[in-house]
């Protein structure tokens, strides 16, 4: 049973006369009608966008409701409160206890824990082919471009068709550069509202950094920046930082969302690119900018830089024969599955490399003494036969822990 009625808006065909009774609208309606320079045009205008987004809404919540019903599964609906990450519509987050939520539209979701993987990436595409008012924005198309298209396409390799034409309708006009895309949502439809969101995003962005171009989205809330390498390395030192560097960028993109959360009221999420230094480089610009959105929605954080943790990422693009084959190589000297290993392995080697092997440090950063610390890495080695005291084996030790947790951006 689902907790919810769809409603239905019907377009309008008449208005009301003297009596009561509907009256036939006349086409020159509009233009006999002047409320100052074009101000009723665009309130109809704005009425249709509103109805239409509101009727693709609809469609989708059915979509989703019939998915599981032909699967012979309940459909439980939860409202999307503030509380649940701020995703796009159509993606999955991960709640608590292993939950997994859909945002169906701004103010609902549906939890899909009871589908298999396959079941879910299978309804995320069903959603993202649906009709939309999005499907005329070369950057929207790129969320149904396969991971493995991206990543080609980033290594400057195969260039799919829609990044092509991605490529070509981003803002690029000075090199090197960097491309910022900055999505948000909305909580009440309409044109309207819809541009001050936008104007706001601009305002707000260009406070903190100097943007050379921008490509707005007319139907979605998405905007593309354009910005000079230069120009980022100034906004960083500006506010009282040392030279910039990859943590430096990501602290900016983070400064910037919680400048568009606090100063204009909008949920943003930012994504950064990898320097673009040619115009031959916009497609992997695009590609990377993607990627990093994506990476943006898998970590549920609201800032992400291409190339922020390459370690990771590029994990993530391993297909599977080869995932197996490292995690195999990792344990080639162990009686035992990584599975059977002691219990936050992987945590001790992400902290011991992340501290450059100081054990002090490292036991710091897991609030443990450091004596325990030592106790469990020497349990660790005799199980694993690996050394996190040593760069290459704790490396691969982090390596491995990395892709057990995250999964495939192939999959």
């Amino acid at each position: 049973m689902i907790p919810f009625r769809i409603e239905r808006t019907e377009p309008v065909e008449g208005r009301p006369g003297a009596s009561g009774v509907q009256e036939p609208r006349s086409p020159c309606f509009l233009r006999r009608v002047r409320l100052g320079a074009g101000v009723l045009e665009s309130m109809e205008n704005a009425n249709v966008l509103r109805v239409g987004a509101k009727m693709n809404m609809e469609f989708q919540a059915e979509l989703v409701s019939r998915f599981f019903g032909a699967l012979g599964k309940s459909c439980a609906w939860v409202p999307w409160t503030p509380s649940l990450p701020n995703a796009p519509i159509g993606e999955w987050v991960e709640g608590p206890e292993g939950a997994f939520y859909m945002r169906v539209r701004d103010d609902l979701g549906v939890d899909g824990t009871s589908l298999a993987p396959g079941e879910r990436a299978f309804l995320t595409w069903a959603l993202s082919s649906s009709p939309g008012q999005g499907d005329a924005e070369p950057m929207a198309r790129l969320r149904r471009c396969p991971a493995r298209d991206l990543v080609a396409a980033a290594a400057g390799r195969a260039c799919a068709e829609p990044i092509r034409q991605a490529a070509a309708s981003v803002p690029l006009s000075a090199y090197p550069a960097h491309l910022v895309a900055i999505e948000w949502s909305t909580r009440v439809g309409g044109a309207s509202e819809h541009r001050e969101s936008a104007d706001m995003v601009k305002k707000v962005t260009e406070a903190y950094v100097e943007v050379e171009a921008w490509r707005l989205s007319p139907h979605i809330p998405l905007a593309i920046a354009s910005v000079a390498r230069a120009a980022l390395r100034h906004a960083w030192l500006s506010l009282g930082h040392a030279e910039m560097d990859v943590r430096g960028i990501s602290a900016l993109a983070a400064q910037l969302a919680n400048a568009l959360r606090s100063e204009a009221m909008i949920d943003a999420r930012v994504a950064v690119s990898g320097v673009i230094r040619t115009p031959q480089d916009a497609a992997a610009g695009v590609a990377m900018l993607e990627l990093a959105r994506r990476e943006a929605v898998r970590r549920n954080t609201e800032a992400v830089v291409f190339g922020d943790d390459p370690v990771r990422m590029a994990l993530l693009w391993l297909d599977e024969p080869s995932r197996a084959a490292f995690l195999r190589s990792v344990s080639a000297i162990s009686e035992e599955e990584t599975k059977h290993w002691p219990e936050g392995w992987g945590e001790i080697a992400e902290a011991m490399v992340r501290s450059n092997l100081n054990i002090s440090e490292a036991a710091r950063s897991l609030y443990m003494h450091r004596n325990t610390l030592l106790a469990r890495i020497e349990k660790l080695r005799e199980i694993s036969g690996l050394d996190v005291r040593r760069g290459t084996d704790a490396f691969a030790l982090f390596a491995a822990g990395a892709l057990l947790q995250g999964q495939s951006a192939l999959d």
